[in-house]
């Protein structure tokens, strides 16, 4: 499955980056015949207080098999542009939380994509993440309240190095009532793949199944061998 990007507004693109849902549906249906209905539809919602009136009109006819929730942006800049990194951690951080805590407010999706978008270019320690849990909680309540999968990125873990931030929210998200997983490459080449290793690490954990999506409804699935 891909999960394309539906981010309005966009302050890296200057424009709205919007999936052409024809074409994607068309290139679905042909691979399907080609490979025995193996590949589903997803999408990726990027999450701006400003556009939200645009972003449901535009969820309301289409039909995907899985939404990932998301926040990339706050209509200046992105999370990861270069500038974030001499920003204060203090103040950036809180702001993006307050965007993921509306988010899961307003969008109905399945899956509570890469919660540490915002912090990436920082390299937050376990230690120092701790400062801002108290403001994280009530967004990890709240995922579980909506029922969405908390996705394990492979990007975040091994290209931005925050496997032990992972490692920490899964234990956090398990004492709290979490038991549902999703794991998500983000990847945009090959060497973002590492699903192997997060699979083993939830084994680790005591999870033995993942939450997968199929025409909006949750199948849960054993964990691969």
């Amino acid at each position: 499955m891909t999960t394309e990007h539906f981010d309005l507004a966009n302050p890296v693109t200057k424009v709205d980056d919007i999936p052409d849902y024809e074409m994607y549906s068309q290139t679905i249906d042909s691979l399907n015949k080609r490979f025995g209905n193996r590949v589903l539809k997803g999408i990726e919602i990027g999450y701006i207080a400003s556009e939200k009136d645009r972003i449901t009109d535009y969820l309301a006819d289409k039909d995907y098999d899985l939404k990932l929730l998301s926040v990339h942006h706050n209509g200046q800049f992105d999370y990861l542009d270069d500038e974030v990194k001499d920003m204060d951690p203090a103040i950036v951080i809180p702001q993006y939380f307050a965007q993921l805590s509306e988010a899961l407010v307003v969008i109905e999706a399945d899956v509570f994509a890469h919660f540490d978008y915002s912090f990436r270019v920082f390299g937050l320690s376990v230690a120092e993440f701790k400062q801002y849990e108290a403001q994280f909680l009530p967004i990890l309540d709240q995922v579980i309240k909506n029922k969405l999968a908390f996705e394990l990125n492979t990007k975040s873990a091994y290209l931005y190095d925050n496997l032990a931030l992972y490692e920490y929210i899964i234990d956090l998200y398990l004492s709290r009532g979490g038991t549902l997983f999703s794991v998500g490459s983000d990847g945009h080449y090959l060497g973002h793949f590492h699903f192997d290793d997060l699979f083993a690490l939830l084994k680790v954990k005591g999870v033995t199944e993942l939450a997968f999506y199929q025409k909006g409804k949750r199948i849960m699935v054993p964990l691969p061998a």
